[in-house]
């Protein structure tokens, strides 16, 4: 040390400044060969713990899956109760389609430490099958009989072969019997585990906390340690509520919320926010304008129904109402005629010609929501700019009980959504006995040759042959001009751009539900640490 303090004593001031930046190379230069080195020989891996919100614009009602059509409430039961194909130990279908022998993973168990059986899978079929219940699964479950094997065994019957079943098995929530089995059916929305909900999912209820005016501000869920998957990265799961899009927006910013989606346009304003990724996911939607045509003679004739649909001018509505953020949509992938404004009134003035002059008065029925709302405003503009004398709008509340509107299918022309849990399977939407209630044929479609090729296709189970039968059922649907197709929206999930885990669809694949997005919630993380590989 001595030696070294002759050496630098003698330095002039010019060598020093060159040995201390000498100095300075070395470490940094060491420094950065250990890093590298590190980098090399280390990878990131996800650990437990840390927390993530994430922000709804408003409030859950029930949270029980197979009760509730409120899209939050469904979002969140997701996390909560499992799905039946994630229950399965063993899946055997007969040679016919009809006949599907499934088998629970032994010691299933609720948070609540309470047994899963088959008998809460028989009880919820059951239940879903209860019209009264008004489940959003109704449609999917109907004429399946379901038979107690044993506590692990059940067998389902269909009436008729379903190639598509798997995917209603797979998709279906399960609820507890030893919960609600007591519960009479009329009474289940009362009941306290609506908010204080026991499942078997990868998270478990924890609290809740809500205003004086009864406004739920948050949920707190934490990791269910009787979940039968692989065990949750994220410790504490929390949900926030707001009255609005820029309340939630503001959240977003100050980072008091971590992900936030919706499968309608909001005007999310994340401005200025750091750190922040966006996910514009596919979904399998499409919404289009329903004729009824019982509800007014006009809409018998077929000339009528394509003048209103060349008259749309789809590409308008999409950047005017939508921002931009939908894409044009046909008969699920078919298009529908183009946008011709000329041909429209020429078929309108034809029509009225041989008609006496009859006019055209036209009541559209829509949901009351805000983008829907402005796309209504553009058609009826359309559609009177090419010669309509008349286009009335009104509202109804899509979130009404029973959704009324729809179930009695009061209405002459609807503007409406539909999802598709398999694109070729059409028949819930346009096969000739989905047209009254549970059915969502809205446009009460009858076409025999149309009905033979639906069925014909939820019996192929050739995938090949399938495609070529679902093509045809589309183009036979579309020739018949029951509807005009006019958009479908992606599902947009803003989230920080430190959460690893979330994982979109393969190219090609759609989410068929917001829920979806929630499928892998346990493979989620927030924090990760770096291992020597």
């Amino acid at each position: 040390m001595r030696l070294m303090k002759k050496i630098f004593s003698v330095f002039s001031l010019s060598e020093r400044k060159v040995f201390f930046a000498a100095v300075a190379v070395f470490f940094i230069s060491g420094i950065s060969g250990l890093a590298l080195a590190v980098g090399e020989n280390s990878i990131m891996v996800p650990i437990k713990g840390g927390a993530y919100h994430e922000g709804f614009v408003g409030q859950p009602i029930a949270l029980n899956p197979i009760t509730s059509q409120n899209p939050i409430d469904q979002e969140i039961s997701s996390m909560i109760f499992s799905r039946l194909g994630g229950l399965l130990s063993v899946y055997d279908a007969s040679s016919d389609g009809r006949i599907f022998n499934l088998k629970l993973k032994e010691g299933l168990k609720w948070d609540d430490g309470e047994p899963l059986t088959s008998d809460d899978i028989i009880f919820t079929i059951r239940t879903v099958q209860n019209p009264e219940v008004n489940s959003p699964f109704l449609k999917s479950w109907q004429g399946v009989a379901a038979e107690r094997g044993s506590e692990l065994q059940i067998k389902l019957t269909l009436p008729l072969p379903y190639v598509f079943f798997k995917n209603n098995i797979e998709r279906l929530p399960i609820i507890p019997k030893h919960i609600f089995g007591g519960i009479p059916t009329e009474n289940f929305r009362l009941s306290d585990y609506n908010l204080e909900p026991v499942g078997s999912g990868p998270y478990k209820f924890e609290s809740f906390t809500k205003r004086k005016d009864g406004f739920i501000t948050r949920y707190h869920f934490v990791p269910n340690e009787n979940y039968s998957g692989k065990e949750p990265y994220i410790k504490d799961f929390y949900f926030n509520f707001f009255q609005n899009s820029a309340d939630l927006s503001q959240a977003a910013r100050l980072h008091e919320v971590n992900g936030f989606g919706s499968a309608a346009p909001v005007d999310f304003d994340v401005s200025g926010a750091r750190g922040v990724a966006e996910e514009k996911i596919p979904m399998s939607d499409y919404y289009a304008i329903f004729f009824n045509q019982n509800s007014n003679p006009l809409l018998k004739e077929k000339n009528i129904r394509l003048a209103l649909s060349y008259a749309v001018n789809r590409d308008r509505i999409i950047q005017e109402a939508l921002g931009g953020n939908a894409e044009k949509t046909g008969a699920l992938g078919l298009p529908s005629p183009e946008y011709n404004p000329q041909l429209a009134k020429q078929m309108l003035a034809d029509f009225k010609a041989k008609n006496k002059n009859e006019a055209v008065d036209i009541t559209f029925t829509i949901p009351d929501a805000e983008f829907m709302k402005k796309t209504a405003e553009l058609i009826k503009k359309d559609w009177e700019e090419a010669g309509a004398n008349q286009v009335r709008i009104i509202t109804f509340n899509p979130n009404e009980p029973g959704n009324a509107t729809v179930k009695s299918r009061d209405y002459e022309i609807l503007l409406f959504g539909n999802v598709l849990e398999n694109p070729n399977d059409i028949f819930p939407f346009w096969h000739s006995s989905q047209s009254l209630y549970p059915g969502l044929n809205l446009a009460l479609y009858q076409n025999q040759q149309a009905d033979n090729i639906m069925e014909n296709v939820r019996q192929t189970a050739d995938e090949s042959k399938q495609k070529d039968l679902a093509d045809q059922a589309r183009k036979t649907v579309l020739a018949d001009a029951p509807a005009i197709f006019l958009f479908s929206l992606p599902y947009i999930y803003i989230h920080s751009a430190d959460l690893g885990g979330f994982i979109r669809p393969p190219a090609g694949n759609f989410l068929s539900s917001p829920t979806d997005k929630f499928i892998n919630v346990n493979e989620w993380y927030v924090a990760e640490v770096r291992v020597i590989k």
